[in-house]
């Protein structure tokens, strides 16, 4: 059982990812752990919120975090894309 200082560095650590990723916009909220190695990480950008579940392990390294993060934050990138694409289409027809 990870302890609550554990679970804020846990925390930094992503946001710090996500920065190093260009992904500054993204906010992430408090950390949890799951069962299984697991945590539930609250992701959000402007009106769209998602929690997902990482590996534990998958944020031990530079690199690997990057991936994990990567994967992380594509539901999120893919609702957003298709909010903007929706409203670029409605402005279009008005």
């Amino acid at each position: 059982m990870l302890k609550p200082k554990e679970l804020e560095e846990y925390k930094r650590v992503i946001e710090e990812t996500l920065i190093a990723l260009g992904r500054d916009d993204v906010g992430v909220g408090d950390v949890v752990e799951k069962s299984g190695g697991l945590m539930a990480v609250p992701l959000s950008r402007g009106g769209h919120a998602q929690t997902v579940e990482i590996p534990i392990e998958g944020l031990q390294k530079n690199e690997q975090a990057r991936a994990t993060m990567s994967r992380a934050i594509l539901g999120l990138s893919k609702a957003i894309e298709k909010e903007t694409m929706e409203t670029a289409e409605r402005l279009a027809r008005e």
